[in-house]
Order: structure tokens, then C-alpha cells, then sequence
């Protein structure tokens, strides 16, 4: 394929840098700054953009940085490794506010609140590692990692700079333990996760066959490990291994207010816990005044136990979620902080819930929206008729955000402020959170 010389006139979401070829016509190259000059080669072409490598960086930016991580630009996990974290921060605002004015049609988007992460690197508190088979002579006779970057094919790691030190600990004692190295041929992926208060890890791994039950506790050898849980068949893990490891083998994270959440191996937790924190601040701080919380995506109760424990007039906090390890961890925590009474948690969707509420005549103050990534397009049309006065909406994907919000715009709201709050350092992804008020 040809090459040119582009100018970089701004970065995308995605991560990748936004320039114009000779013909005008917009290519996108990856691993750029904006206002470098880069020799690019288009690797393929559609009617309105084209894509390209980068190949040569002619006049760099004030900001570019050596990237630390031996994988970079081969491992599919980070866009953003050559900027310096500050500008980072800048350049995932501007990103944001373009996507708001474009997509949602604001011309003032009201931003309020840009929230770095305290830790730039080692912040992620789970792992999630293909397992293959090495094509190597030399042990051991298998490999650790993530899919290679636009491409299907697993990529050996030893170390992930974004994940905590503890994580690291566990994939370095997988590839030298000799259990696994049997066990290895027939397990698919594992996940190691981080248990903050205790600063231990949990292992889950999705096996072919069954394991011996002293070949899964063998693997507590590794001195970073509480607990270990293997997936044979379904979603539900078998274990703890030890059968009597504390709290069931959960996880241990302390939140606001001093609680303390308990969380089974492989239920959603925010990877950035730090990060995770300042969210369920701004959300106490958004939700003064409120007396009936409606959490439509409560998962195990991240941003509604908070708000159960310390609301001042709250009275009424019902939350619904489709993962039934998830409402489990909500009431177990919630016993083992002495909410019981104060939460109503229930195996439900929010389609489901809706429904229920609307024929009820039930209304909410508040309404927390935490949806996965592809948003709560289909649920939209109904929350006029349960949200009184608030709309909390998170979200990984500002586009699909932006998307919603100009939907509720239409529905009767208004879009008060937006905060920025970086999750992901390294990577293009940031997490958004909207607050939406009933017009009156």
C-alpha cells in the first residue's frame, strides 16, 4: 500500500490520531499526537476514511514519552503509552466534549469535574489471560496473555505494568508451578483478581475437564493466592478451595463510610478502585436531598450502599441486576455492615423492574444507570414515569452517553453537569458520569 506524510490534527475515541491525506480524505493512524507530523502507509481504505500505520514520526510532540512496556504496540490493551498521563487527562477531555457536541448537539457542554487517577500504572485489580499452547521448544509448554493488537492471536506476557503488583505476582508463579503446567492443556482462560483489603489475589480458571480437588488447593501454594475457584460448565464457579477460605473466598474492598464490600471471584467490581471511590463521592454528593433510589444496574451494590448508609432523608433504596452472584454479594455485604432493612436487592432486569414500577405507581427521587457499554437505549421511553427528579448516568463509552442523554434531552430532562473520571490510564477508554434533572 502507498505511503504519505500527514499532519495529526487531533486524537479520536479510540485512541487513534485523526489526519487528512493528500486527497482529502480523513485517515486514521494510531500511536500519534496531535500537531505531529508522521509518514504513515495505508494498510486499507472505505468510501469515507482510510487507516493507517505509523511509520515514522517526523516532528514530534512536547508531550510524546518512551513507552515503558515492552509489549506496547503489540499487546491490543493500550492506545496510550507514548503521551505523558497529563496530557492524557487533557486530550480524553477534548475527546469528550467533541463527542457531546457532535452527537448529543450541545453547543455548551457542561462539564464540571476532570478526575485523574491517583496511580498511572498498576491500578487494574483483575486480570483476564488467554491460555495456549506455547509454539516454543522451551518450558513452560504454555502461554499467558492478551489478544495481539487487530489480530486473533494470544500474546505471551510476564507482566502487565497497568495491573497491581500482586496480580503480577500470581501470572509469574502460574508459568513455574508445576500443577498448573499439567493442568495447562486443558484450561482455557484464567482470571486472576485483587482483594485490596487484604492484598491477596483469587484465581478462577475455565477448565475442559474436571480437576482433581488436590490439584486445584496445590495452586495455593503460590504464596499471593487466598482462594482459587475453577469453571467447568455455566457461570457459576466451583469452590472455595480451601473449603473453608474466609467470607466464602470473596474479595475485600473498603468503600466509603468505612464499609467494607464482599465480592465472589468473577462478579463485576470497577477495575480502578482508587477512581471507583471519587464516583461514589461525587454520586453521595449528586444525591442530597433524595429520599427513594432506584439503582437499575446495581451489580453488587457498588454506588447504592453508600448512599443506603449515609443518605440523610433516604427511606427507600431498591436496586435490580441480572448477575444473581452479584445481588448474593449486595446482601452479604449489606448483613455484614448492618444494612439489613435498608436495601431491597433483587435478580432482575431493568426492563423487568420498569415495568413493575410503572404498573406499581412507584416513583424515585434518584435513578442510577450503570449500563455495559452498549447503554440503556431500550429502557429510555420509560423512565419519565419513575424518575421524579434525578437521573445518575455512568458510562465507558461517552458515544453511547451522548447518544442517550440527547434521547432524554427530548424526554423532559436537563443535563446539569458531566464529570470526567479517568479509569483507564494508558488506555483510550475514561468513564462518564451524567446528571440529568427532571424539568420542572
Amino acid at each position: 500500500m502507498k505511503t504519505e506524510v500527514v499532519e495529526i490534527e487531533k486524537l479520536i475515541f479510540g485512541g487513534v490520531g485523526l489526519g487528512r491525506l493528500a486527497n482529502g480524505k480523513v485517515v486514521l493512524v494510531p500511536y500519534v499526537l496531535p500537531g505531529e507530523r508522521v509518514k504513515i502507509r495505508i494498510t486499507s481504505e472505505a468510501k469515507d476514511y482510510a487507516e493507517a500505520e505509523l511509520l515514522e514520526v517526523i516532528s514530534q510532540a512536547k508531550d510524546r514519552v518512551e513507552p515503558p512496556c515492552p509489549y506496547y504496540g503489540t499487546c491490543g490493551g493500550c492506545q496510550l503509552q507514548h503521551v505523558s498521563y497529563q496530557r492524557q487527562v487533557e486530550l480524553k477531555k477534548e475527546i469528550l466534549l467533541d463527542i457531546f457536541q457532535r452527537q448529543a448537539g450541545l453547543s455548551d457542554v457542561p462539564l464540571l469535574g476532570v478526575y485523574p487517577s491517583s496511580k498511572s500504572f498498576h491500578y487494574r485489580n483483575r486480570l483476564r489471560l488467554h491460555v495456549e499452547a506455547s509454539s516454543t521448544l522451551e518450558p513452560p509448554p504454555f502461554k499467558l496473555g492478551f489478544v495481539k493488537w487487530k489480530s486473533h492471536k494470544v500474546l505471551r506476557i510476564e507482566e502487565c505494568l497497568l495491573a497491581n503488583e500482586t496480580l503480577n505476582s500470581v501470572l509469574k508463579s502460574l508459568y513455574h508451578h508445576p500443577t498448573f503446567m499439567v493442568l495447562s492443556p486443558y484450561v482455557k482462560r484464567v482470571r486472576i483478581e485483587h482483594s485490596p483489603a487484604e492484598d491477596k489475589a483469587t484465581l478462577i480458571f475455565w477448565t475442559m475437564i474436571k480437576p482433581l480437588p488436590r490439584d486445584v488447593e496445590s495452586l495455593l501454594t503460590i504464596q499471593d493466592l487466598k482462594s482459587v475457584f475453577y469453571i467447568l460448565r455455566g457461570t457459576r464457579p466451583e469452590g472455595p478451595f480451601p473449603k473453608d477460605a474466609p467470607y466464602g473466598g470473596r474479595r475485600l474492598f473498603k468503600a466509603l463510610f468505612d464499609l467494607t464490600y464482599y465480592v465472589q471471584p468473577g462478579v463485576f467490581v470497577q477495575t480502578n478502585w482508587e477512581v471507583n471511590l471519587l464516583i461514589q463521592q461525587k454520586m453521595f454528593e449528586l444525591a442530597q436531598g433524595c429520599e427513594r433510589v432506584l439503582d437499575l444496574h446495581a451489580g453488587m451494590g457498588n454506588f447504592l450502599l453508600p448512599l443506603a448508609f449515609k443518605l440523610p432523608r433516604g427511606e427507600e433504596f431498591l436496586g435490580v441486576d441480572t448477575d444473581p452472584r452479584a445481588i448474593e454479594d449486595g446482601l452479604y455485604t449489606a448483613k455484614k455492615n448492618n444494612l439489613n432493612g435498608r436495601l431491597d436487592l433483587r435478580t432482575m432486569s431493568s426492563h423487568a423492574c420498569l415495568h413493575e414500577m410503572i404498573k406499581e405507581g412507584r416513583t424515585f427521587d434518584l435513578v442510577l444507570l450503570d449500563p455495559p457499554r452498549g447503554g440503556c437505549k431500550d429502557i429510555l421511553r420509560y423512565l419519565p414515569n419513575v424518575a421524579e427528579r434525578h437521573i445518575l448516568y455512568l458510562s465507558c463509552d461517552p458515544p453511547t452517553l451522548a447518544r442517550d442523554v440527547k434521547v432524554l434531552l427530548s424526554l423532559g430532562f436537563d443535563l446539569q453537569g458531566l464529570y470526567l473520571f479517568d479509569m483507564f490510564p494508558q488506555s483510550y477508554h475514561l468513564e462518564v458520569l451524567a446528571h440529568l434533572v427532571r424539568k420542572a
